[in-house]
């Protein structure tokens, strides 16, 4: 319960601030960002690394105060966000969803890299972790100062797919401009006419993004997705009380979930995308769609192995299957950048971000208060 708290102080930062964040992208670029971001947690790991060098000399709740850093670029999910954002400016909608999916495993690779790792440095030194990780956000300077500034890519240096090339028959959404950061003109499918252009607003690109149907699913996963995330969290405890894990043994269900999370976006998506390499936007819509159900089912059949277990194997295999529903963001990711332009992408995954934050607030009480409901 309590690191569901914790994380609800990790997440607030975005919440606030991912709309800011994505107005800066937007007009400054998505470097500046970034480096806000670094900064913001070179300074919050700094002041738990000094609370804990002090060593009982100040009260340890201090540590609380890390989260107000990380107000600085807005935390991981602004990051993650102009991560993707930077992906989508630079690939064209035939490849973005298996970048995307390179992007999306990364988590899931340190998910299984980083206990064993951890634990090689702490035999070495406690402090050892806190050095190797401050050593990598400095690193992050170097790696954010040395690419382009991808919202300065020249449309012709993106080879790119649009719906002027798209067949007659397509439905009417399919055969509309894409989303425009300077369009006015928008019906509730999306934009229907380009001739009068201003500069938008933050809340009216918000508008324009929530009021394009296919998007509006695209975020409406967005949201429910954190809310499965914490319900499987709980799993860890209920092995714990109901086959008498050590809270410590449990790392091996996050091994397994991320195992199977690593093999579906680092291969199988990727393969599946090299395959079928979609010609046309709607082509690539269609993909990213089946595979958005796919992974759907594939949860859906985790989640009811998850229910009927009874014993430690199948808690093991349930979230192996959890893990391979994980294609669904990068599908779900692909699918919502191939009704935008490359101006609103920064908006786009911003508001991600914030719908993605809000899932998971909201999603942890009502857990919590369910869990202490059953207990009770």
């Amino acid at each position: 319960m309590y690191c569901t708290y914790r994380n609800g102080e990790l997440n607030r930062p975005s919440l606030f601030l991912a709309i800011y964040y994505g107005s800066v992208a937007g007009k400054y670029g998505r470097k500046p960002v970034l480096l806000l971001f670094s900064t913001g947690m070179l300074l919050s790991l700094g002041w738990i690394v000094l609370i804990c060098w002090l060593d009982g000399r100040v009260p340890i709740r201090l540590l609380w105060l890390s989260s107000l850093f990380i107000f600085i670029g807005g935390g991981h999910r602004v990051a993650k966000a102009m991560l993707f954002t930077i992906v989508s400016d630079a690939v064209d909608a035939s490849h973005r969803t298996r970048y995307l999916s390179f992007l999306s495993s990364i988590p899931h690779i340190t998910t299984l890299i980083a206990p064993p790792l951890s634990a090689i440095f702490m035999r070495i030194s406690i402090w050892l972790p806190f050095e190797a990780a401050i050593g990598a956000l400095i690193l992050t300077y170097v790696l954010i100062l040395a690419m382009p500034e991808s919202s300065k890519l020249t449309p012709d240096a993106i080879p790119t797919i649009t719906t002027n090339h798209l067949p007659p028959e397509l439905p009417p959404h399919d055969r509309q401009p894409l989303l425009s950061p300077t369009s006015s003109n928008h019906s509730p499918e999306g934009p229907t006419s380009n001739t009068t252009t201003k500069p938008s607003t933050w809340y009216i690109e918000i508008h324009h993004l929530f009021s394009n149907p296919s998007l509006r699913f695209s975020l409406t996963i967005f949201f429910s997705a954190p809310i499965a995330l914490i319900a499987k969290a709980f799993v860890y405890q209920h092995a714990s009380e109901s086959f008498g894990w050590e809270m410590s043994t449990t790392t091996w269900l996050r091994v397994s979930q991320a195992l199977g999370a690593s093999l579906v976006t680092l291969f199988a998506l990727p393969i599946l995308n090299t395959l079928h390499h979609p010609s046309t936007i709607h082509a690539a819509r269609l993909s990213d769609l089946a595979v958005l159900r796919a992974s759907l089912l594939v949860a859906a059949i985790g989640f009811a192995v998850l229910w009927m277990a009874k014993a430690n194997w199948m808690l093991v295999m349930a979230l192996f299957v959890c893990g391979l529903s994980e294609a669904i963001q990068p599908a779900n990711q692909g699918l919502a950048t191939s009704y935008v332009e490359r101006g609103l992408n920064a908006r786009l995954f911003t508001t991600v971000a914030v719908v993605e934050t809000v899932g998971k607030l909201a999603g942890g009480p009502a857990q919590i208060e369910r869990l202490i409901h059953n207990e009770a």
